[in-house]
């Protein structure tokens, strides 16, 4: 007994004095044993100097402390940012965030924000002690830069402040300093969506440009210096170009450049370490300066590594996955559902449902505002007419394995914003009523059947230019099937098949002519943060190309300037920004889409499902569920900085 009592005293005195995460006091921080080797050397300070004064605690549901350690293994196919979905990782983390809900925002790197009575002033309180990824202060200078030296620069935005979630009106607004954890964001008019969109993809920008690291690059803070580096840049030309080379904020600039650019400061809980370049492998580790702890005192995250591979084909990727080289595996399929169930021993990976933001599965669009077919496509009849021709239930049952119904984009039943006629109109498969409401705008036809564009005397072929990274959705597949339904009606439909890249380039130059994409705007208020398939004044609204380009960026001659009508359904939806209360933002947002209704602009498939992420049985703190999409910033909104792997 002597000798067990003996044993249990030295064992309460190892657990007393080793820093494990679940025996943390109030006060007391504690972080990784990679970072406490680090503070050890003399590389780091230590983890109560690294901290602000006030973290930010997470305390999730069902959540438990957990323990440090482990590369999460993350393969992919495509771009190392874009494919291997660490944007979700990295940037949805702003100054305030969406709840774990996605139903409001909270204080996030801001420990508070006061809003004026009018929703017209802004001031936010950072978080004192807040710090950069290198070290440096996170001040309220450095959000400052971002607006007012980036944004509302005259030579880097070309003379015009973005139009966007940062200019609800024409004016321009106005960001002062109080202090390094205070400033103000005053608008001209009254912005009650302000806070909502900034929990969404815009939030990132205001606290992803390090004034301290930034400056070198710009012409005002670096005068002597710009040449130099202008020398010693590829492809930069002037201190415009240098600039957007090295900053992720700011027009014409990249966000992956922080994938690229290991010296690039950032405030995400994993950085890179080891870019992609001409490997196969990147690298992001633990942000040593993260300001999120557990509610044990422990600097999150848990993980210590992100590890992406890249692959060059998707089945062999999948081969991998099944056979448990990797902890998850993103942009998943129906069609792959099936095999992650049967082969989860093999595997090692835990199925998670996960909900749909959607308002459908994908969206077809034509390009109204292309500068030869836009006049065909504008008008409703062409659309209604093609809408009819598709056989909805037989892509539901090919492509999507029976899983959803016929269903145009529009938000959920269930959602404040359901418009039950934008939703269910036009949905009938039938090919002569296709026929006959075709022949109302393309009545004429030649030897073989195809409709004759009377603008140009010609053969009516649209080309349909469709990613091959389909986030999961198909496209490619889709866009067989509707090949075929399309001839049925006369139409000759041509894929084009291409990557990112060049989609966007068709996009931002307005020379695509239709295209099959996502299908966002359906859970909650989604239409409102996310109007892409309702108004044009998104990069992605590409039924109104020209219209958004001239929207975002007048000065653009791909820009087209909208007719009277769609500018006056853009200042309905800036209205709808602007309402103060939530109850007025719902009821103008309602008038938005009966507009939408009755004009027909997009056309939808089939209602978006629950739908499954695989992820690595040994995970701890993963939600049962979550809303994923990319509004509440895929797994972002599942909190894996909280997640962590279990002991055997």
């Amino acid at each position: 007994m002597k000798r067990f009592l003996v044993f249990c005293f030295v064992l309460a005195l190892l657990v007393a004095i080793v820093p494990h995460p679940s025996q943390a006091q109030d006060g007391q921080y504690h972080e990784s044993p990679m970072l406490a080797e680090r503070v050890a050397a003399g590389e780091l300070p230590p983890v109560e100097e690294r901290l602000p004064s006030n973290p930010r605690v997470i305390s999730l549901p069902g959540s438990e402390i957990g323990t440090y350690g482990g590369d999460f293994d993350d393969p992919f196919v495509g771009d190392g940012f874009w494919a291997s979905q660490m944007v979700f990782w990295t940037f949805w983390k702003g100054l305030v965030n969406w709840n774990e809900s996605y139903s409001d925002w909270v204080p996030n790197i801001a420990e508070s924000v006061e809003v004026s009575e009018d929703a017209k002033v802004y001031t936010f309180h950072l978080r004192e002690g807040l710090k950069w990824s290198d070290g440096f202060p996170f001040t309220s200078d450095d959000v400052l830069f971002a607006i007012n030296d980036i944004m509302a620069n005259e030579e880097l935005n070309a003379g015009t402040f973005p139009a966007g979630w940062l200019r609800p009106s024409d004016a321009t607004p106005v960001a002062e300093k109080i202090d390094d954890t205070t400033f103000t964001i005053t608008f001209d008019v009254s912005y009650g969506m302000f806070l909502i969109n900034m929990c969404g993809w815009p939030g990132w920008e205001l606290v992803t440009a390090p004034k301290h690291y930034l400056e070198q690059f710009h012409i005002d803070y670096n005068p002597d210096g710009i040449d130099e580096l202008i020398a010693q840049t590829e492809g930069a030309t002037d201190w415009v170009s240098l600039f957007q080379a090295h900053s992720a904020v700011g027009p014409g600039t990249d966000p992956a450049v922080i994938s690229r650019d290991v010296n690039y400061p950032t405030m995400f809980p994993w950085v890179y370490t080891e870019p992609l370049g001409t490997g196969t492998q990147f690298v992001a580790e633990r942000n040593p300066y993260y300001y999120w702890v557990d509610s044990a005192g422990n600097q999150l995250p848990y993980m210590d590594r992100i590890v992406g591979s890249l692959y060059q084909d998707n089945e062999t990727m999948l081969v991998d996955v099944l056979a448990g080289k990797y902890d998850t595996m993103a942009n998943t399929t129906d069609e792959q559902r099936p095999l992650f169930f049967e082969y989860q021993d093999e595997s090692g990976l835990a199925i998670y449902p996960v909900k749909s933001e959607g308002g459908g599965t994908v969206s077809v669009m034509f390009n109204m505002t292309h500068p030869v077919l836009g006049e065909v496509f504008s008008q409703k009849d062409f659309r209604v007419g093609m809408s009819h021709a598709i056989d909805r239930q037989e892509i539901i049952d090919i492509v999507y394995f029976s899983q959803g119904v016929p269903r145009q984009l529009s938000p959920l039943e269930d959602s404040p914003l359901y418009n039950e006629q934008l939703t269910t109109q036009y949905l009938e498969y039938n090919v002569d009523l296709a026929n006959e409401t075709l022949d109302k705008v393309l009545p004429d036809k030649d030897g073989e059947g195809w409709r004759i564009n009377p603008a140009t005397g010609e053969k009516l072929s649209v080309v349909f230019t469709v990613q091959i990274n389909d986030y999961g959705l198909r496209f490619l597949d889709v866009a067989e099937l509707l090949k075929g339904y399309f001839a049925e009606v006369g139409v000759d439909m041509i894929i084009n098949s291409v990557d990112n890249e060049v989609w966007t380039q068709a996009a931002e130059d307005n020379s695509m002519e239709a295209t099959i994409f996502t299908g966002e705007g359906g859970f909650g208020i989604t239409a409102i943060l996310d109007p892409r398939y309702f108004v044009p004044v998104h990069g992605q609204a590409i039924w109104g190309n020209g219209w958004a380009i001239w929207y975002k960026t007048p000065e653009n001659p791909a820009g087209i300037e909208p007719p009277q009508e769609i500018k006056d359904l853009i200042d309905l939806y800036e209205s709808v920004l602007q309402a103060p209360t939530s109850e007025q933002r719902i009821e103008l947002m309602s008038q938005v889409l009966q507009y939408d209704a009755d004009n027909f602009f997009v056309i939808g498939i089939s209602s978006a499902n629950e739908s499954y992420r695989p992820l690595s049985a040994k995970l701890g703190n993963v939600p049962a569920s979550w809303v994923n999409g990319w509004n509440p910033g895929g797994v972002a909104i599942a909190f894996p900085e909280q997640w962590y792997f279990k002991s055997e």
